[in-house]
This record gives structure tokens, C-alpha cells and sequence, in this order.
């Protein structure tokens, strides 16, 4: 192909030819990388940008002219002899150790594949190429070896690239393989490889492979793993939901948790921050109860970090990480790269404890894991730089950069040397040449933009550009790297870093002059930064409010700085360069008020305090509490929880002080608070207090939306959960529904229940009223599907008698009559439009306007909703409340499918079979091939059908002894 046929495939034509397909589809049309393709699309301008040449660029052509692509495959050998499938007797032999690997005994299972590869017992190559991939299933998945792994599998990856190996074994090494080459281990790792094993993997299987859905699950984890270690986030948007989808329908327990921790990742990358320490804890809950040692220590890790960007306090994310050091320790695993990122969170809380010295050992034996593995050092350059920064060392941060700059390694080399710009910015700034160093915050962010957007460098890069564009009077930039900070903020909320970049603001608004606003915001970081226990950068931000002070001619500030500085001192920290040394004093300091003044200025500081983003909901009642003794100093605020009967629990404060100043609020997910002072109050005290107190109620529901509205539950979870009538779980997902559940039971929040019909969605409500303490009041179920719409409002709210035509008697209404229990509204979804305004009523106030009363009326219920309907479907078509949608859905559960729980089968069937035996009968025993019929059919309508399949089986002739699969009448 000429000079000229080349140019004409641009990114341009390039993106015409892919059309539709993604980029890994079309990679592996060609038999490229998703990121070969990638480069291809970037603009010729690019850094990254490539250009496909010689036997691509034919297959380009082709595909341009209407054809396809002639790539060349291995020849596949057809004899019989080469491709003989496993024996019987070998898959006995095999079954127990596939037993073990999905329990996670990776020792024992370890022994037992040792011992048949060792034995001769496996006589034909499938045989010894699953046994092999089983071991290095247990290194890679077990043990964190990825090394000794590949050692393993090497020989029989050569056999099925040969097409020496039956179809479904093949599919196996080829999936194990893709694994080994998503290993965080620069030896090993390559995307390339990665993506080609698993279009061989996918070529092979179909309805003649056994446990093609598990392996097309492990094709999944390794693409999303790939995705992320090559730090192309483009890649891992691309991979969006696709480990989701095919994690249904599979069985293995292990491969389940290993796809909940992939799905953990994607989903703290999508910025869903709650949600993804939510998932962390889970994943780390339950590889715990089945003794995964690697999985547990490596989300425990993980988790930790998650917390610290919540701004708990760190040593609850020491303790997290001992406790990772401890299982990893008991499980004899080696420093992987887990290992280096449980040290990350570690030096983070050590840092914000002061304790700079041990935070630097934890940072030095991780680098020694990261040079081991030939991996990318940039994970540990922002702790490393921050260390250095506060103790410093300035000389050392140039020196960090350097390096990292130099990095040549095979893993995320372009990310890497954006990240040496990044702390190059941070030397300069730390020696005082802020305008040089805004430029390298702003090429570390464009740096970033070009390999595809790191979200994490981007945060940082953009909140350094903020201080140091300000510091360099270059304020009409300083306000638009603010504008995309919190922009990023709002995509990847974190509590630690907005009051960092609150700082940053503090800053700017000093060189603004607007002196009162700037001491707000710093006000306002340093609360947070309290909070989170970072004893330095709160000792930071009040040594800048002192400057700011002083600049502001205040009395006492030199003393108040002489304290800053004494308590920096005492940390270690080295105070950076005065950037207030160069202003002039404030040209009008605000002159002092006689007597406090509680109007609309009072009121900015404790708003930035209450909104910052990624606060959990203990922070906000902590710091609420907190604002109010700042505001109402002796008068020791309190904060209590009001149960239905309006009795109080102290919460937050002095319980032995009498408060004679109450304001409720509610806290978004049915929780009623109230707030108080010792009085009296100054002038607007009242109001203060009241709008402090809806402030609150509104950052509570938040923290509800976002997922952070909860008490985070315990790492180690009960054993089993309480007994619940008719409430059948076999499966891992019910039995993790009835743990939930269990976990509900002290509640009164809200809960909507979603799943498809017949899948057991009023079992779930029923049990949720037996196991919570109003079990023994009303349980009143309404199915909104059932009820003419002109009747609707009077039986769901009561009417008095003559409120309408027809309305002979009163009514007291289905909620009424649920007083003091539990009100089930199934089918939710046909809830008529006009009648939902008034159940939104309900659930914000708890009162009720039954027809033909003139007064409202308050009524004591938990809710429950259900529904088989998408309900965010519904709003968008304008046949929803968005209001009410988001008033629902507090607490969403979900029932998943029959199909989708098939250990669930057998219980549920044996349960019917029992229930719907004539009284005084000895129920019939269920034949194996009646057990067999019911797991194999595919139960469109769920426990409803198999429910209906048991009685309509009974109810023909006598009752035999065993029920067998000729007696069972299976429609469809």
C-alpha cells in the first residue's frame, strides 16, 4: 500500500470502519490491542498517536473494500489420537478438586492436583491440561502467584495454541492464560496477549463446553483487569457492566467473589464512591467467611483507602489494613501488588497521624514490591511526594520526579511520567516558584488527558493548579482550573480532598482580596481536616488562617501563629513558604461587632462545613454538633433520634444538660432528629438554628442518594440470620438477601423491592415486617394493580361517610388500618399519577387527608414497596414522580430470578411439596428425575410457576411415594 493509501486511514476512517463494533471487537478482528486501536483514533497531533502499517493495514484495506481481513491461524491437527476428551474415570478424579477450588481450599486442592499430575493417573492431555489449570488457578487465584502459575500452564498453553486439546479444554488454558497475562507483573503482563487468548477462548466455546458461562466470566475479569493496569480509562468504560452480565447465571462461589471484587473497581472508577466501599466491605465480608485469604486482605485494603477518602478517622483504616497484614500473613501469601496498596492507605493514615517516619517505612518496602514486580511506581508518588513535602525535603521531591520521569518500564510508562510532572510541580511550588510549578500542574493534567483521562491525577493536578495559579496572581486561571476542580469533585467526591481544595480557594480569595470570604472557606477545611483526625494539614490550614488574621491587622495573631507553628513543629512538618508574605495588609479589616451578630454571613461557614461531598452521615451529626458549639459557645448542643412514640436517644453531646431549644428534622430515609441548646438563644438564634437544622436534614439525604447514609455494618458478619417463615434461601444471593434483611430489622426506612413477577417479592416484605420490632402489629398488604382508579385514593387513605357518591360507611383507609406495623404496597409502579403527590406526602410527614376530613391525620407506618416494573423508565416517560421515585428508593432491594438461583430449585420445591400435602398425608419424596426436570427448566414465572408446577402435580390422582418427572406437569 503506497505513502498516500496509509495517510488516507486517519482516525477518521478508522472510526467509519469500526462502526458499531467496539474497540476490542474489532482488535480481535484484525488481531490487535483494544489499544492499538485506540492510538489509531487519536488525532495525528497526538503524543500517543499510531498509524497501522504492513500486514494490518492490508486487512484495513480489505475491510475498506468490502471484504474481510485474511489473518492467518494455527493449523488445528484433526486426529482423534491428539484431541481424545477426558475419560470418566478421570473426570471422577478431577470432579472433587473442581469441589475444593470453589471453596477455596486452595491448599488442599493444591495437594490433590500435585498428586494426580504426579500420579499418572491422568492418562490423556485434556486430563492433565485441566489439571494444570486448575494448580494455576490455585497459584494465580489463591495464592497470588502469577509467577509460578504461568510455570505451570506453560506446556499445555503450547498444546491448545497447537489444537492439540479437545474444544473445552482448550477454552480453559485459553481463558487461565488471559488471566496470567492480566497479572499485575511487568514480566508477564500484555494487554495484547490478553485480548488475543481471549478471542480464541470465545471461538471455542459454545453449548458442547462444560462451564462455558464461568469461563466466559473469567474472560470478562481478565479483560477489565487488563483495562485497568494498562490505566487507560476509555478501556475501562468500555467494560462497563459486561463482568455484571456475565456473572448471572454463574454457580462457583469463589468465581462469583472475584468477579464482585472487579466489579467493586469499576465501580469506584465510575465515581459511585458509596457504592464501591459498600461493595469492598462485602467482598471482604464474605471471602472471610469462606477463608479466601487473598481476596479478603486485598478488599480490606482497598477499603481502607475508600474510608480515608470519606475522612474517617485513620486508625479505623489502620485497623483495617492490620487486619489485611494478618490474613494475608495466615494465609502464607507473598507481597503482591494488593500488599502495595493496602501500604498505601497504611502511609496515608500514618501521615495523618504525624507519624512521618513509619509512614516512610511502609512507603520504602512497598517500592521494593513494585521494582520486584516491574510494575509502575506512580500508585505510591502521591503519598511519597506529600511525605516529602511536609517534612521538607524539598531537594528529595526533585528527586522523586526525576526518577519517575525517567521510568522506562513495560507497564503504564506515559501515566508514569505524567505523575514525575505532577510532583515537579510540587517541588517547584514547595521552593517557591509558583508560576513554574502552575505550568506543571497544568501539563500534568493535559499529560493525563492524553493517555485517555486518569481520573486520580487529574483530581490532584487540578487542585494544585488551583493554589499555585493563585499564588502567581494569575487569578483568571486560578478560577478556571476552581471551576474544574470541583467539577471533578462532583464525578469522584471525596470529603479529604474537598477541604484540601477549600484551602486552595481560601487562597485565592486572599489574592482577590476578599478577605472575609477566603477565612470561610479555610474555616471550613479546617473543620473537615479535624474530623478526619489529619492532625498536619489541620495545623496547616489554622497556621493560613493566622496569616490571614494577621493580614487583616487582628489582635493576638501573632500568638495564635506562634501556636500553629509550635504545634507544625511538634508534628515535624516544615512550614511552607509565608504566601502571604508579599501583601500588603488588607486595605479594610472589619471593624469588631459590639455583640454577635447570627444573620446570613454566620451562616456561610457552617454551610460549606455541612456540604462537603463525600461525607458520611456520622461525620455530618459530629460536625453539626460541632458548628453549633462554634456558633452557641456554653451551651452544650445536643442531637437525639425520635422513635414513633416521640421517646428520645441521645446521640451526640452532653445528655446531662438540660436543653430547652428543639428543632426536629428528618434525616431523609424515615429517621426522625432533633437538635437543641441550653437557652436562651440570641436575637435569630431560633432561626439559626432552624435553618442549620434543614441544612442537615438535606446533607443527610444526600449522603442517603450517594450511599453514605449508614453506620458501616461490622467486618465479620453473624453466621447465619434469624429464621424467617416460608423465607427459603439456599443460594449464596438469598442467603445474602436474608442477611440484608436481618441487617434491616432495627430500621424504619423505606424499602422498595424490585424483581421480576413471581420471584418472591412479598416473601421479602413479609419477612422484613416478622423480623423487625413490629412484628406484632399489623402487617397490611395493598396491591395498587388491584384497585379501580376512581376508588383509589379512598382505600389506600379512608373516607368519611358521603365524601363521595357510593361512601355509605367510613372507611379508615389501608394505611390507618397498618398503624403501628408494616404497609405493603405491591405493584407500585401502577400507582395513578394524580394520587401520588399525597403518598409523597405521607411518607415526608407521616400524615394523611382522608376524604371528607378537614384536618390531616398521623399515622405510624413502615412502608414497603415493590414492583416488576423500571421505575426509572416510568419517570423519564412522565408516568412517575421523579420526587416520589427517589423517596422510594432509600433502601432498594432486589430478588433476583429463579434462573438465576438455581440451588434454590430443590429447596423451594421439596418446601411446596410439604406445604400442599393433604393434611393427616405423609408427603411424597421427590425422584431424582423429577429434580433433574425441575433444575433444567428455565422458570419464566419464577417461584409463582414452580409453586403453581407442585400443587397442579398433587392435585392429580392419588398421592404416590415418590414424585417422579413422568407425574410432574411442566407447562412449556
Amino acid at each position: 500500500m503506497s505513502r498516500n493509501e496509509a495517510e488516507a486511514l486517519g482516525p477518521e476512517a478508522i472510526r467509519a470502519l469500526r462502526g458499531e463494533q467496539s474497540r476490542a471487537a474489532f482488535a480481535r478482528q484484525l488481531g490487535v490491542t483494544p489499544l492499538t486501536v485506540y492510538r489509531w483514533e487519536l488525532p495525528k497531533a497526538a503524543a500517543q498517536a499510531r498509524r497501522p502499517r504492513g500486514r494490518v493495514m492490508e486487512a484495513l484495506r480489505q475491510l475498506s473494500e468490502g471484504g474481510q481481513p485474511a489473518l492467518h491461524s494455527l493449523p488445528r491437527p484433526s486426529s482423534s489420537l491428539f484431541r481424545q476428551d477426558v475419560s470418566r474415570e478421570e473426570r471422577a478424579r478431577l470432579s472433587p478438586c473442581l469441589t475444593l477450588l470453589q471453596r477455596a481450599d486452595w491448599r488442599t486442592a493444591e495437594d490433590t492436583l500435585l498428586g494426580l499430575l504426579t500420579s499418572g493417573a491422568l492418562r490423556t492431555p485434556a486430563a492433565r491440561a485441566l489439571a494444570a489449570g486448575g494448580l494455576a488457578y490455585v497459584y494465580r487465584w489463591g495464592f497470588e502467584d502469577a509467577r509460578r502459575a504461568f510455570t505451570v500452564l506453560l506446556p499445555h498453553l503450547d498444546e491448545a495454541e497447537a489444537g492439540t486439546l479437545p474444544d473445552a479444554a482448550a477454552a480453559h488454558v485459553h481463558a487461565m492464560a488471559a488471566n496470567l497475562f492480566a497479572s499485575p507483573d511487568g514480566r508477564i503482563f500484555d494487554a495484547g496477549k490478553v485480548n488475543v487468548h481471549v478471542a480464541r477462548a470465545e471461538a471455542l466455546l459454545g453449548p458442547h463446553v462444560f462451564s462455558s458461562g464461568e469461563v466466559r466470566c473469567h474472560l470478562r475479569v481478565a479483560e477489565l483487569a487488563a483495562a485497568f493496569y494498562l490505566g487507560t480509562p476509555e478501556l475501562i468504560i468500555r467494560q462497563y457492566g459486561r463482568l455484571e452480565e456475565a456473572l448471572m447465571g454463574v454457580a462457583d462461589p469463589t468465581l462469583r467473589l472475584l468477579a464482585s471484587d472487579g466489579v467493586a473497581h469499576e465501580t469506584a472508577f465510575r465515581g459511585e464512591a458509596s457504592l464501591a466501599t459498600r461493595r469492598f466491605r462485602e467482598t471482604a465480608q464474605a471471602a472471610a467467611r469462606v477463608g479466601y485469604a487473598f481476596l479478603e486482605a486485598r478488599n480490606l485494603g482497598f477499603l481502607a483507602q475508600r474510608r480515608l477518602d470519606e475522612a474517617c478517622e485513620p486508625d479505623e483504616a489502620l485497623g483495617l489494613v492490620r487486619r489485611a497484614r494478618e490474613v494475608a500473613w495466615s494465609g502464607q501469601l507473598p507481597r503482591g501488588l494488593s500488599f502495595v496498596f493496602a501500604a498505601r492507605a497504611e502511609a496515608d493514615a500514618l501521615m495523618r497521624l504525624g507519624r512521618f517516619a513509619e509512614a516512610e517505612a511502609v512507603l520504602d518496602q512497598a517500592e521494593a514490591v513494585t521494582e520486584e514486580l516491574r510494575w509502575t511506581p506512580h500508585h505510591l508518588v502521591g503519598q511519597r511526594a506529600r511525605l516529602l513535602y511536609l517534612t521538607g525535603r524539598y531537594a528529595d521531591i526533585r528527586e522523586l520526579a526525576a526518577r519517575i520521569s525517567r521510568y522506562d518500564g513495560p507497564v503504564q510508562q506515559p501515566l508514569t511520567r505524567a505523575y514525575g510532572c505532577f510532583a515537579e510541580a510540587l517541588a517547584d511550588w514547595a521552593e517557591g516558584h509558583v508560576q513554574r510549578a502552575a505550568e506543571g500542574y497544568a501539563t500534568a493534567h493535559a499529560r493525563a488527558l492524553e493517555v485517555g483521562g486518569w481520573p486520580y491525577l487529574r483530581r490532584d493536578s487540578l487542585i494544585g493548579e488551583v493554589g499555585t495559579r493563585a499564588a502567581a496572581f494569575q487569578l483568571p486561571e486560578a478560577r478556571a482550573a476552581l471551576r474544574r476542580a470541583r467539577s471533578m469533585l462532583e464525578q469522584f467526591p471525596s470529603a479529604w480532598h474537598t477541604a484540601l481544595l477549600h484551602r486552595q480557594e481560601g487562597l485565592l480569595l486572599v489574592r482577590e482580596g476578599r478577605w472575609r470570604e477566603a477565612r470561610e472557606k479555610l474555616e471550613a477545611s479546617l473543620a473537615t481536616f479535624s474530623l478526619a483526625g489529619d492532625q498536619p494539614e489541620a495545623a496547616l490550614t489554622r497556621r493560613t488562617l493566622a496569616l490571614t488574621a494577621r493580614a487583616l491587622g487582628e489582635a493576638g495573631t501573632e500568638t495564635s501563629l506562634a501556636q500553629s507553628e509550635e504545634e507544625l513543629r511538634r508534628y515535624g512538618v516544615t512550614p511552607p513558604l509565608d504566601f502571604n508574605a508579599d501583601l500588603p495588609p488588607a486595605q479594610e479589616a472589619p471593624a469588631p461587632e459590639a455583640t454577635p451578630r447570627l444573620g446570613a454571613e454566620s451562616l456561610v461557614v457552617p454551610f460549606e462545613r455541612l456540604a462537603v461531598r463525600g461525607m458520611g452521615a456520622p461525620l455530618i451529626q459530629r460536625e453539626l454538633v460541632a458548628v453549633l458549639e462554634g456558633l452557641f459557645p456554653g451551651r452544650a448542643p445536643r442531637l437525639e433520634e425520635l422513635d414513633s412514640q416521640g421517646r428520645a436517644t441521645p446521640l451526640l453531646g452532653e445528655a446531662d444538660v438540660l436543653a430547652n431549644e428543639w428543632v426536629e428534622f428528618g434525616d431523609g430515609c424515615g429517621r426522625r432528629l432533633r437538635v437543641g441548646v441550653a437557652g436562651p438563644l440570641p436575637a435569630d438564634g431560633r432561626a439559626l438554628l432552624s435553618a442549620l437544622a434543614r441544612l442537615t436534614g438535606f446533607a443527610l439525604e444526600v449522603a442517603v442518594l450517594r450511599g453514605f447514609a449508614h453506620a458501616e455494618p461490622p467486618l465479620r458478619e453473624p453466621e447465619s440470620a434469624p429464621e424467617v417463615p416460608g423465607f427459603i434461601a439456599a443460594s449464596p444471593a438469598m442467603r445474602k438477601l436474608k442477611t440484608e434483611l436481618a441487617g434491616l430489622s432495627g430500621s424504619r426506612a423505606t424499602v422498595i423491592v424490585t424483581g421480576e413477577s413471581g420471584s418472591g417479592k412479598e416473601v421479602v416484605a413479609r419477612a422484613l415486617h416478622q423480623l423487625s420490632a413490629r412484628a406484632e402489629r399489623p402487617y397490611v398488604a395493598f396491591n395498587c394493580a388491584a384497585v379501580p382508579r376512581e376508588l383509589f385514593e379512598g382505600q389506600l387513605f379512608g373516607h368519611r361517610r358521603g365524601a363521595y357518591t357510593g361512601a355509605a360507611t367510613d372507611h379508615p383507609g389501608v394505611i390507618r388500618a397498618a398503624h403501628g406495623g408494616t404497609l405493603f404496597l405491591d405493584e407500585i409502579g401502577e400507582l395513578p399519577l394524580e394520587v401520588q403527590p399525597k403518598l409523597l406526602r405521607f411518607l415526608e410527614n407521616g400524615e394523611i387527608f382522608p376524604l371528607g376530613e378537614t384536618r390531616p391525620a398521623h399515622v405510624d407506618v413502615r412502608v414497603i414497596a415493590a414492583t416488576h416494573r423500571d421505575l426509572g423508565q416510568l419517570v423519564r416517560e412522565g408516568r412517575f414522580r421523579e420526587d416520589l421515585y427517589y423517596r422510594l428508593q432509600v433502601v432498594p432491594v432486589h430478588v433476583p430470578p429463579l434462573r438465576e438461583r438455581r440451588e434454590d430449585i430443590i429447596a423451594l420445591a421439596r418446601h411446596f411439596v410439604n406445604q400442599l400435602s393433604p393434611e393427616g398425608r405423609e408427603p411424597p419424596q421427590l425422584g431424582p428425575d423429577a429434580l433433574a426436570a425441575l433444575v433444567a427448566h428455565s422458570w419464566p414465572g419464577n417461584v409463582r410457576e414452580l409453586r403453581n408446577v407442585i400443587e397442579r402435580s398433587l392435585a392429580f390422582g392419588s398421592l404416590p411415594a415418590v414424585l417422579g418427572a413422568d407425574k410432574l406437569r411442566i407447562i412449556g
